[in-house]
């Protein structure tokens, strides 16, 4: 269980996780600081890989950080879009390993502007 792991923390747990062959629950947060590592790269799914450049998917994951309720409604609604899409890019690249994974959102919604949850269980 990782909750509000910024940036690749969320992609630590999730790979420390598909090691061991573990479940994961996750809540992502700080899409913003999401970078290519020693350990990682973005897009993770190939599916993403076919459509998405690292640049497209930077700029997607700064857009994800636009959630914070100051902002107007439709922008928090771009920057939600956006954080779901980061989070598939993960799901499916779990799914890929062996997985069956859901994105969801934590209730009530007014939780957290970062609410979305990765759920993981090895098949």
């Amino acid at each position: 269980v990782a909750l509000h792991a910024c940036g690749v923390a969320t992609d630590m747990v999730i790979e420390h996780c598909i090691k061991t062959r573990a479940s994961f629950v996750t809540c992502p947060c700080c899409y913003g600081f999401i970078q290519n590592t020693s350990k990682f790269n973005f897009p993770k799914s190939e599916q993403f890989k076919k459509t998405l450049s690292y640049k497209e998917h930077m700029i997607l994951c700064r857009f994800a950080d636009q959630t914070a309720v100051q902002l107007p409604p439709q922008r928090r609604l771009i920057g939600k879009q956006c954080m779901c899409l980061v989070d598939l890019d993960r799901a499916r690249a779990a799914e890929e390993r062996g997985y069956s994974v859901q994105v969801i959102s934590m209730e009530p919604e007014s939780c957290s502007p970062k609410n979305n949850m990765i759920v993981g269980v090895p098949t």
